[in-house]
C-alpha cells in the first residue's frame, strides 16, 4: 500500500481522530422542533401521517431538553418531512373531492 493511497483514503483509520475532535461544530443554534407545522398539519386528512409527524415533533423537543442536540435536529427534520407530506396529502384530498363533488353536481 502506498503512503499517497493511504492519505487520501475515504475509509477511516484507526490513527485519524475523530471529525468531532478535529472540526468545531459548525451551528449549534437551537434547532427547530416545528411543532407549529405539526400542529396545523394534524387538520388534514391524513391520519397516520401527520399523527406520526406530531409525534416526532415532541420527541424532537424532548431531546433538545435533555440535551441531545443532534438527536432533536434529526427529529426535527423527520417532523418537519411528514407534517409538509401530510399538508401537501392533505390538499391533494381536498382538491381530489371538491372536483369530484363538483362533477357529481352536473
Amino acid at each position: 500500500i502506498s503512503i499517497a493511497y493511504t492519505a487520501f483514503s475515504p475509509r477511516p483509520s484507526i490513527s485519524r481522530h475523530s471529525s468531532i475532535a478535529t472540526n468545531p461544530p459548525m451551528d449549534r443554534s437551537k434547532p427547530k422542533d416545528y411543532l407549529i407545522l405539526a400542529i396545523i398539519a394534524c387538520f388534514c386528512p391524513v391520519w397516520p401521517v401527520n399523527i406520526v409527524g406530531f409525534v416526532y415533533s415532541i420527541m424532537s423537543r424532548n431531546s433538545l431538553e435533555q440535551g441531545n442536540i443532534d438527536g432533536a435536529r434529526r427529529l426535527g427534520r423527520v417532523a418537519k418531512l411528514l407534517s409538509v407530506v401530510s399538508l401537501v396529502g392533505g390538499a391533494v384530498i381536498i382538491v381530489a373531492c371538491a372536483v369530484n363533488l363538483n362533477d357529481t353536481t352536473d
